[in-house]
């Protein structure tokens, strides 16, 4: 099948009106238009987006006749069907027909959405797709990240310090404030309390003072 969404929607059932749907012919006319309600109107489909199409079911309880059909160009609250694929399944085409033309349907005839192995065929490709992509957006993340990680040097430090903001006028507050420091214990970069590095010290007056 192929990574689609195509329209889905409920209760949808008809008949072709105006003029036979011969075989090998392309659109067809119905007597009512699809609608997502019950009264608003489908998505117009268009051929150069998949993901509008539907698939449809002409004469769905004949087991000589019916066949599935996909259409391509549909205006919403239209009753005009065109661009259509023939025979998508290839039913008529095993039981005799020429290839994608289909057989005639007449007047009168039922045209219902009904719920296909198309959906879900194209649902389960949809899906495969997106497992791929995001496979291959984790592995890029990971290989990505990993060379960001080995290339942090001595330089970058030096940026790091340079384009932080600037806090020289602030007071330190040594017993919730952070710094970063290389514990050779373990090799590990922790972050650790002021206090830890530079515990407070209380100074004398007459110390300062005297001199």
């Amino acid at each position: 099948m192929a990574d689609r969404a195509t329209q889905i929607f409920n209760f949808y059932e008809t008949t072709i009106a105006n003029s036979d749907f011969s075989a090998g012919s392309t659109s067809f006319e119905v007597a009512s238009t699809p609608t997502v309600d019950g009264t608003n109107g489908i998505t117009s489909a268009t051929t150069g987006n998949a993901d509008t199409w539907i698939y449809l079911v002409i004469d769905p309880d004949s087991t000589s006749n019916r066949e599935i059909v996909v259409v391509k160009t549909h205006t919403s609250g239209s009753t005009t069907f065109s661009d259509v694929e023939r025979d998508y399944d290839g039913r008529q085409e095993a039981a005799g027909a020429t290839a994608d033309t289909g057989v005639s349907h007449g007047i009168g005839t039922t045209v219902r959405m009904a719920v296909l192995a198309q959906h879900i065929q194209d649902q389960n490709d949809r899906v495969a797709t997106n497992i791929t992509s995001l496979t291959t957006a984790i592995s890029d993340f990971n290989t990505n990240g990993a060379a960001a990680i080995a290339a942090i040097n001595a330089s970058s430090a030096t940026a790091m310090i340079n384009n932080a903001t600037d806090g020289t006028a602030i007071t330190v507050d040594t017993a919730a404030d952070y710094v970063l420091v290389y514990d050779a214990t373990d090799s590990t970069a922790k972050k650790v309390y002021v206090s830890q590095v530079a515990p407070s010290v209380e100074v004398h007056p007459f110390l300062v003072m005297g001199a």
